[in-house]
């Protein structure tokens, strides 16, 4: 399941950790009362991250990866999300 808020395609913008937080709480909730083994469906986060950002996104909980948008066009960007994903 991937969540990008509307407001962030395409924008540059990104959620606050805060935001994210309480969406991604939100869709596992929902989640659970959908599917049995909820706890297990990966939850990720699209909407802007980048290397200045990913960390923290990527340590909130119930964010378990993320959709990289224009940052995955530069190696280099993209390497430094990967490298804060581990």
């Amino acid at each position: 399941v991937a969540y990008e808020p509307v407001w962030a395609i395409g924008t540059g913008k990104t959620a606050s950790v805060d935001d994210v937080a309480e969406m991604h709480g939100f869709i596992r909730e929902q989640l659970k009362e959908l599917v049995p083994d909820a706890d297990k469906v990966r939850i990720l986060y699209g909407g802007s991250m980048k290397p200045e950002n990913a960390g923290a996104l990527l340590s909130t909980e119930n964010v378990d990866g993320g959709l990289i948008g224009g940052a995955s066009l530069s190696a280099e960007q993209f390497l430094a999300i990967a490298r804060a994903a581990v």
